[in-house]
């Protein structure tokens, strides 16, 4: 796959512009599964001036549709690292939600592993460790069973769900995601010397807040939970508490 390293302007990787020598600190976030960096698109204007919100754009989906996917977690972590490495200077931190953040785990792990500057802070919301086995293998349902499952969890909004090519689109996307996701097994034995704070919502059907706790093998250094109302999905609500949390605590000692 044809990879393109960035400093600064325009980058498939990134959702906007990246501006060269912007002062404080650059908040790269990583999508669910099945999404793209457009997730993140009302984050910029709520988050403090200091902090430059970077939506990774990942391979398969919205304007990268026609770029192949990767065969597994480290794959893509690789990938990443390699894309956006010269940007990756501190301070800087990643974020990144369910599929994300189990793939900004492997980033991070990825860059310790190779000796480049960690993050700041690993912020993790709505992610199971990776030691902890998804409750359905979902990347394996017959079509009908995961769009139930995309339906069921209010992942996509309904009417985006009426178009075939769309769904289709989605589905195979989503279905990679889930599968490399639960084939990801690291070994918690290379703890991260970088602060994980993890955001976990009260109402998440799909990652409870207790499961969340298990990130705590992860970090070699501080490590934190907090919660917030709301489902799954919550974190995306620029107006939820669970937003405020990543806002308030995940930036404050910027």
């Amino acid at each position: 796959m044809a990879r393109t390293r960035v400093t600064h302007g325009t980058t498939p990787w990134l959702l906007g512009r990246v501006e060269p020598g912007t002062e404080g600190e650059r908040l790269f976030c990583f999508p669910h599964a099945g999404s793209g960096a457009s997730a993140f698109r009302l984050w910029p204007s709520r988050l403090p001036a200091s902090v430059q919100c970077c939506p990774v754009q990942l391979p398969g989906r919205e304007n990268r549709v026609a770029d192949p996917m990767p065969d597994t977690m480290d794959e893509l972590a690789e990938w990443t690292v390699e894309a956006l490495l010269p940007m990756l200077r501190p301070p800087y931190v990643l974020f990144g939600h369910s599929f994300g953040g189990l793939l900004a785990y492997a980033v991070a792990r990825h860059l310790h592993e190779r000796g480049h500057p960690l993050p700041r802070a690993l912020l993790i919301s709505g992610a199971r460790p990776p030691h902890v086995a998804a409750e359905e293998s979902y990347h394996t349902l017959p079509h009908d069973e995961l769009l139930s499952h995309v339906r069921a969890t209010n992942g996509i909004a309904e009417p985006l769900l009426k178009h075939e090519e769309f769904v289709r689109l989605l589905l195979s996307v989503l279905r990679n995601d889930l599968r490399i996701a639960a084939e990801y097994r690291p070994a918690a034995d290379v703890p991260l010397r970088c602060p994980i704070r993890v955001f976990a919502a009260d109402d998440d059907p799909v990652v409870a807040p207790l499961v969340m706790e298990g990130w705590r093998a992860y970090a070699g250094g501080e490590f934190d939970v907090r919660r917030g109302p709301g489902d799954h999905y919550a974190v995306y609500d620029v107006s939820g508490g669970l937003f405020a949390e990543v806002a308030r605590h995940g930036l404050a000692d910027r």
